[in-house]
C-alpha cells in the first residue's frame, strides 16, 4: 500500500523551509552558510526531501482531491440543528428556503457567507468554528438548496 502524498506534506514543506533559510544566509553570511550545511541530521532531512518530490514525480497525479471543507458536512454539523431541512426551529420566518432569503434581501451565496461569517439578529457569527473557507462552502451549498428547494438532502 503506498501513502498518501498527503502524508508527506510536512515534511516537504520542513524542506522548503529549510532551503529558503539556506539562500538567506548564503545572502548573509557564507560562514552561517556552512554551518547550516554542515548541521547534524541535515543529510537525512536532504535525502527525505528529494525522495519525496522524486516519487511524487514519479508517481504522477493522484486523485483529485477537494480543498476546503465540504459544505454539505460543514452545515450538518454546524447548522442543521437550528435549520433542519433548511427551516428554522427559532424564528419560523427566518428559513433557509428560497423565497424566505429573497425576503431578506439575501440573494447570493456570498450575503450567506457573510451572515454564516459574522451572524445576523439573533444568530451568531460561526466563522471562527467553520474555520478558513468554511462559510463559503457552506454558503454554496445552501445556496444551492434554496435553488432546489432544500429537496436533495446530504448523504449521511
Amino acid at each position: 500500500m503506498i501513502a498518501p502524498l498527503s502524508l508527506f506534506a510536512p515534511i516537504a514543506r520542513r524542506g522548503a523551509d529549510w532551503v529558503q533559510s539556506l539562500a538567506k544566509s548564503l545572502a548573509k553570511s557564507p560562514g552561517k552558510f556552512l554551518a547550516q550545511i554542515l548541521r547534524p541530521g541535515l543529510a537525512l532531512h536532504l535525502a527525505l526531501t528529494v525522495g519525496l518530490v522524486a516519487w511524487g514525480l514519479l508517481a504522477g497525479p493522484g486523485p483529485a482531491v477537494a480543498v476546503g471543507p465540504d459544505g454539505a458536512a460543514l452545515f450538518e454539523a454546524h447548522c442543521a440543528g437550528c435549520h433542519v431541512h433548511g427551516g428554522n426551529i427559532i424564528r419560523r420566518g427566518r428559513t433557509l428556503k428560497l423565497n424566505a432569503l429573497e425576503r431578506q434581501g439575501i440573494t447570493s451565496p456570498a450575503a450567506i457567507a457573510t451572515i454564516a461569517t459574522q451572524g445576523i439578529g439573533q444568530m451568531g457569527g460561526y466563522g471562527q468554528v467553520l474555520g478558513p473557507g468554511g462559510p463559503d462552502q457552506v454558503a454554496a451549498y445552501v445556496w444551492q438548496q434554496a435553488l432546489a428547494g432544500w429537496t436533495s438532502q446530504p448523504a449521511s
